[in-house]
């Protein structure tokens, strides 16, 4: 069904009545009703009846399911028809051409080009014989929208009918009579295609003289300021890339069915190896987040007795889940389990030959196991436990505790009572160890040889007890590979190897900062190996005896992209130098050449935590989101993303964006990796522009002046994690530049010195009068540019602030869990506006629609966005379609028809007010690197061209660890109280 907003709320016309309208007296008028030959709009995800090339494939264009193309592929359907025929469907160009194949057979075909430019019909005979341009009309088809497009065939006539207008009529003398439909794209195209309808029966020929097609009921498109809010639906963009990725898997019969999951959004899956990337959480109930819809799912794992089953784990909530109907389809299976909070599962084994055998290894939180929380030197300190079952799910029992975390479990497959655990991860700290004094505890690594009724440590060798990642040799399951390390315990540190089952372990890779987050041998090749951590990837030839750097050093992924910690491996099993990662701390990854380059394969896929959000002030299409995972811009409404991480700012941990409104190519934004960065090439290259203010204090808001944009303010806040700000910690207070971001200096006073700022509103039309939203002193206003500020309103915890752009005495401000208020005399007083919104909604961000200041959009933390129409005295949900309600910035094209939200684990989300995607521009290149840099090239066969990345110094050892706190303890505690 078309992405229009509103019409899968009831404003579009369903398919059988369109088609009932069309043979009553529909396209070239006829006497006779055509019956229904064919027709499937790919709403349940399948394309029944197709042959697809590779680059054909289902999936979803915001609400929607279609059947997109993408690159010279075909896309056939196995039915063919004869005589008179209307062969009706949309079609939706992205990019390119696409050639419309009506009549194939395997010796003949029409083809019916369409592009940009217009259409043109043409007919071959396999294999060599073309005759081209036989009808045509030059007509101008824009990229972005769809077009209803009708192919009517009566007796020797084809016509072309487009939006119910008819572009051509050609009569054949020697006519094509029957064949297949299908669709061909061509080598630059990009194209959907859906609600396809094939109409067999006496069709009239509509020549010259034909009267005008009867037209479809019109489908109401709602205007920017006048819709309903229920009539409006977002459209998922599936990006930026971003999340806690966790697991990634193939299907050992189909290695092109994968999965991945993450922690804030779920269980994504691929049909086609990992080029696109769709939801799979059906029937996964475990819900945590401030909104409650964020899927915590942290561990997959694929029976490779009978693929179909596939087991999931959750993250600090219990939840295991079950699928028969491989990943389809889930089912919680956790009776028996004992914790129902602070339990985290983090990995499965399936018995070799006995599919009702199963282990599942978590972790405990400490608030669990001690009844507080109670953090080591940095990371909460848990505890582990492995549960087994022994009839598919029906009961789990304990078969191990322990005090740290478990992660694998390997079953020998020549004796099933033998099993191995690994304990211990990077970013947890064992309940074991003494944060006082340093000793940094751990289990290791165990091994039962009577099926997990008791264990023995097998530790001979190991320097560090904590092992993150096990991987037994799948020729040889006496030789085992372990990576290790703990960013608070990184000393003995690497990767380790035994080839006698555990008795004795080899320290064979020193490297970089010792800890390794996951090793993996190839099945195809089981001498290879691979060994990854944060900053580089290590390929072994010898089963793990030896290893060579393949890539990284400072850091390794993909252009524009730092890639976050490869908690998993997967090498394609067809292909040993096929290998991908999954990131914690966002994306997917793939090498096609042995870890040399990587690609970034995350399309469709998203869990980014993303934090702001700003469009080009000149045009819609262009949208940039800075997120935990990094900083992005999309030029064509969302759906592909690339990344702006380039040097010097080659980092995560990105809070806030600013786009010059008079010149789009120079961008403000703030990282807690690196400070302050200014770009005049919209992001392509960087410079810092401030330090970090202070230790774990950075920039969380930045505002341009629009009356003089020379003049730019940014504020300060305080956190315990790189990646989560925290009201508790103040910050430095409020800094100002005067030269378009290059300088900056402190404008402070008593009142604002330790000002924990959240957000910063400029009057359009005066640069020296600004508000501060703070999370510790309220609402802070300034008459002079900074000089002196004073607390207005009494309005505690504030988050958010914003001026009516045509009346200056007009403000709002939005509250942490206080709701909306507004001012109409300056900020002197303020009177609640949250009519229609909870009380208690934490509002993050407010914008005024720039064509009509009546109607404004509010971002809610716990219940997504809201509207109002009549200037903020009543506001109403409009969440059709958000599927991550935690929002934490919005931004509104300066047109007012595109709206974009920043949502909390989902990603960016657009909302079309004009019932049109915007439309795509070009993105600007990128430039190359300088020769002494390193370059990340993509070699043939990679998934994306991309453009090469430079070296940028890591950052330091005491930031790094930082960046991580929230995804242990603290991550807990934000979820208790989301502030």
């Amino acid at each position: 069904m078309e992405n229009h907003a509103g019409l899968r709320a009831g404003l579009c016309v369903p398919i059988l009545l369109v088609l009932a309208v069309v043979s009553l007296g529909g396209l070239g008028a006829t006497a006779e009703p055509q019956a229904v030959a064919y027709q499937e709009d790919f709403e349940d995800g399948q394309a029944p009846g197709w042959n697809l090339d590779p680059g054909w494939q289902v999936e979803s264009d915001g609400a929607n399911q279609v059947l997109a193309g993408q690159g010279h592929v075909w896309a056939r359907l196995d039915q063919s028809f004869e005589g008179d025929l209307r062969q009706s469907f949309r079609i939706k160009l992205l990019q390119g051409r696409i050639h419309l194949v009506v009549r194939l057979t395997e010796a003949h075909r029409y083809y019916i080009g369409f592009d940009a430019e217009g259409s043109d019909l043409n007919k071959q005979y396999f294999p060599s014989e073309f005759h081209e341009g036989l009808a045509g009309l030059a007509s101008s088809h824009s990229f972005g929208r769809w077009y209803q497009v009708d192919v009517v065939s009566h007796g020797g006539t084809l016509e072309l009918w487009v939006d119910g207008v008819r572009q051509w009529s050609y009569a054949d003398p020697l006519p094509l009579s029957a064949g297949s439909l299908a669709f061909e794209t061509l080598d630059d195209s990009t194209a959907y295609v859906d609600d396809i309808a094939i109409l067999a029966g006496a069709s009239q020929p509509a020549g010259p003289s034909a009267p005008p097609p009867t037209a479809l009921p019109p489908v109401a498109v709602p205007t920017a300021a006048g819709s309903s809010p229920t009539s409006l639906t977002w459209v998922r963009t599936g990006g930026p890339l971003g999340g806690l990725g966790y697991d990634i898997r193939m299907r050992p019969d189909n290695p092109d069915r994968m999965f991945v999951t993450d922690a804030w959004a779920g269980v994504f899956a691929s049909n086609d190896g990992g080029q696109t990337w769709f939801p799979s959480s059906d029937g996964i109930t475990t819900r945590t987040g401030p909104s409650g819809d964020a899927i915590p799912v942290f561990s997959l794992t694929i029976d490779p007795n009978n693929p179909e089953i596939v087991w999931a784990g959750t993250q600090f909530l219990r939840g295991i889940f079950k699928s028969i109907d491989g990943g389809r389809s889930w089912k919680k299976m956790d009776g028996g389990v004992l914790e129902n909070d602070g339990i985290t599962f983090r990995g499965f084994s399936i018995q070799p030959g006995n599919s009702d055998i199963v282990y599942a290894a978590a972790e405990i939180s400490s608030w669990t196991w001690a009844g507080r929380e109670r953090p080591g030197r940095e990371f909460d300190l848990t505890r582990g436990v492995v549960y087994k079952t022994t009839n598919g799910g029906l009961s789990w029992n304990a078969a191990w505790r322990g005090d740290n975390l478990a992660r694998y479990i390997w079953i020998d497959p020549r004796n099933t009572d033998v099993l191995y655990i690994s304990t211990g991860f990077f970013d947890r700290e064992a309940a074991n160890s003494d944060p006082v004094k340093g000793v940094p505890g751990g289990e290791g690594i165990l091994k039962s040889t009577d099926g997990g009724k008791t264990w023995q440590a097998i530790n001979n060798g190991l320097n560090n007890l904590y092992v993150t990642s096990l991987f037994m040799n799948p020729s040889d399951p006496d030789i085992l590979l372990a990576a290790t390390g703990n960013i608070q315990y990184p000393n003995g540190g690497g990767v380790y190897l035994t080839t006698d089952g555990g008795a004795y372990w080899t320290h064979t890779l020193r490297a970089g900062n010792s800890v390794f987050e996951a090793v993996e041998f190839a099945s195809a090749n089981p001498s290879i190996a691979y060994a990854g951590s944060n900053s580089e990837i290590y390929r072994s030839e010898d089963r793990g005896h030896t290893w060579q750097r393949v890539s990284g050093g400072e850091y390794w992924g993909s252009p524009g992209v730092r890639a976050g910690f490869p908690i998993d491996f997967q090498v394609d099993p067809r292909d040993s130098d096929r290998l991908f990662a999954n990131e914690y701390g966002g994306g997917n990854f793939l090498s096609v050449d042995g870890g040399k380059t990587w690609a970034d394969v995350s399309r469709g896929y998203t869990g980014a935590q993303a934090r702001d959000i700003a469009v080009d002030p000149s045009a819609p299409g262009p949208v940039i989101t800075a997120a935990r995972s990094g900083i992005f811009a999309s030029y064509d409404g969302g759906r592909v993303w690339i990344g702006l991480n380039n040097p010097p700012a080659v980092s995560m941990e990105w809070n806030a964006v600013a786009i010059d409104p008079r010149n789009p190519q120079h961008l403000l934004a703030g990282t807690n990796w690196n400070g302050l960065m200014s770009s005049d090439s919209a992001g392509r290259s960087w410079e810092l522009a401030a330090e970090m203010p202070s230790n774990r204090t950075g920039w969380r808001a930045i505002a341009f002046a629009p009356s003089d944009p020379s003049t730019v303010y940014a504020g300060t806040a305080g956190y315990y994690s790189a990646g989560v700000f925290n009201p508790s910690v103040p910050g430095r207070g409020i800094y100002v530049s005067h030269n378009g971001g290059k300088t900056w200096m402190p404008v402070n006073d008593g009142v604002s010195a330790d000002a924990h700022v959240a957000a910063l509103a400029v009057d359009p039309s005066d640069s020296q009068r600004v508000f501060a939203a703070t999370l510790n002193h309220g609402l802070l206003r300034t008459m002079d540019g900074g000089q002196e500020w004073k607390t207005v309103g009494a309005l505690g915890h504030a988050l958010s602030v914003a001026f009516d752009p045509s009346d200056s005495n007009i403000i709002f401000a939005g509250l942490d869990r206080g709701g909306i208020y507004r001012s109409t005399d300056g900020g002197t007083s303020w009177k609640r506006a949250s009519s229609g919104l909870s009380p208690e909604a934490s509002v993050a961000d407010i914008v005024f629609d720039p064509a009509n200041p009546a109607v404004l959009y509010a971002a809610s933390q716990q219940s997504g966005v809201y509207r109002s129409v009549d200037g903020g005295t009543k506001w109403m949900a409009i969440n059709n379609g958000l599927l991550s309600r935690t929002v934490n910035a919005l931004a509104l094209t300066r047109d007012g028809f595109h709206l974009y939200a920043a949502t909390e684990g989902g990603g960016t989300f657009r909302l079309d007010l004009n019932g049109q995607p915007p439309e795509i521009v070009s993105a600007p290149q990128t430039p190359q690197p300088s020769p002494t840099a390193t370059a990340y090239q993509y070699q043939a066969g990679s998934p994306t061209p991309g453009a090469s990345a430079r070296g940028v110094r890591f950052c330091g050892g005491a930031m790094l660890p930082f960046a991580l706190i929230g995804l242990g303890f603290l991550w807990r505690r934000n979820l208790r109280d989301p502030r």
